[in-house]
């Protein structure tokens, strides 16, 4: 199975590709996704989040992290077939919180159960086993 996972670094701080993707491919497999994923993950400043933050949720604050999905479960039909790749969004950054491990496997855990569809309620349990399976402290 062939995910696709694109990181666009908007910064000039040094950013983790190999972690970010081993972070997501490991978090996939925990899921058992049957099928091709593409995504994007956009590290940005803070003020740049904070810009987006603003224009998107009318919240003037800096997040850790933004999720702009293309799917829910409720509402989405997911891509047919085995061969099928699955659109899911985007995930944005706030740079600042990329340079602790856990930190950022925590913010990727949590961005990607949004893409999915899970609503905050529905998926603490899950985020936790999904970051214990990564070996990382919840």
């Amino acid at each position: 199975m062939k995910h696709e996972i694109l990181i666009y670094n908007k910064t000039r701080r040094r950013v983790p590709e190999k972690l970010i993707k081993s972070i997501i491919l490991k978090a996939f497999q925990f899921l058992k996704l049957k099928q091709p994923i593409e995504l994007a993950v956009l590290v940005v400043d803070k003020k740049e989040i904070k810009r987006l933050n603003k224009i998107w949720r009318k919240v003037n604050k800096v997040p850790d992290e933004l999720s702009f999905g293309l799917n829910s479960r409720q509402t989405a039909k997911f891509a047919k077939g085995p061969h099928s790749m699955l659109s899911l969004g985007e995930i944005i950054i706030n740079a600042e919180q990329i340079s602790d491990k856990n930190n950022l496997s925590k913010i990727l855990v949590h961005s990607l159960l949004h893409l999915l569809g899970y609503s905050h309620e529905r998926m603490k349990g899950l985020e936790n086993k999904i970051l214990k399976s990564l070996k990382l402290k919840t």
